[in-house]
């Protein structure tokens, strides 16, 4: 890596590594904001649920032949622009779908300025497949965040939170896998 695949005034790795774990820092610590909605005492942070949709895709990917690279790669980043946007509810994106489409691809192109050029248009790409699904491993780490989602509501639901029962029947609703849409109706067949 040399100094001239940095861009945006960061000149060094050291700085570009300590740029993009601020980042990282925000989602640490940027709680869920559907959780919080509906009273999670202690909800998730988005990091979590971020590292919980990498696994899952990760083993689903190696189960049904996928590149695992990709779908990771889509899975760790997918939530990347909240760091500067914050958590939106589903609602608030329905709401507004191109003002906040808009916002996240501003995101992310701004976190990606930070970086090295190779990974800064890897990364961009990622998440460009993500937020368009038309590819197959794109199309599994949508449904896995909605599946994430659904098994925390279940999770928080048999906790105590039973306003979490929205968010589950949110997450069944947005599964396009039928695979995936079987498996949490299973989970959460005893919680309405």
């Amino acid at each position: 890596m040399t100094l001239n695949s940095f861009r945006g005034g960061v000149r060094s790795l050291k700085e570009a590594l300590a740029k993009f774990y601020e980042a990282i820092l925000g989602l640490k610590r940027l709680r869920r904001a559907g959780w919080l909605r509906c009273g999670v005492r202690e909800p998730e942070s988005v990091a979590a649920h971020s590292y919980a949709v990498a696994l899952l895709s990760i083993l689903l990917a190696d189960l049904r032949g996928l590149d695992v690279a990709e779908v990771a790669r889509m899975a760790l980043i997918h939530d990347l622009p909240e760091a500067v946007i914050g958590d939106l509810t589903p609602e608030q994106k329905r709401r507004e779908v191109k003002r906040v489409s808009e916002k996240e691809l501003e995101a992310i192109a701004d976190l990606a300025k930070s970086l090295p050029e190779e990974a800064a248009s890897r990364y961009l790409q990622a998440w460009r497949s993500y937020a368009e699904g038309l590819s197959s491993a794109a199309r599994l780490v949508r449904d896995v965040d909605k599946l994430e989602m659904g098994l925390q509501a279940i999770h928080y639901i048999r906790s105590g939170s039973r306003s979490a029962i929205d968010i589950y029947k949110s997450a069944l609703k947005q599964i396009k896998d039928p695979e995936l849409k079987r498996i949490l109706e299973s989970l959460g067949k005893d919680l309405a």
